[in-house]
């Protein structure tokens, strides 16, 4: 496995074992996802957790965005 696999897997672990936790705290709300790609390399998840009974409303997100980095140079 490569590393940006590796990285991947960590990230994807870490964002369910947060909302996990969140979750079983709040004891009522779950995390409603939406997951996004990126053109060009990647995409996220975007979880949000609302109207529960210790969180009001709240978001655990994370992306992983890869591809060509372009420079740009501009005269000041």
């Amino acid at each position: 496995m490569s590393i940006k696999e590796q990285w991947i897997e960590f990230i994807d672990d870490l964002q369910n074992r947060i909302c996990t936790a969140v979750e079983q705290e709040d004891g009522k709300a779950t995390f409603v996802e939406d997951q996004w790609t990126r053109d060009g390399g990647g995409g996220g998840k975007t979880r949000v957790i609302a109207n529960g009974d210790v969180f009001e409303k709240g978001g655990v997100n994370t992306s992983v965005v890869y591809g060509k980095v372009t420079t740009r140079c501009e005269k000041h």
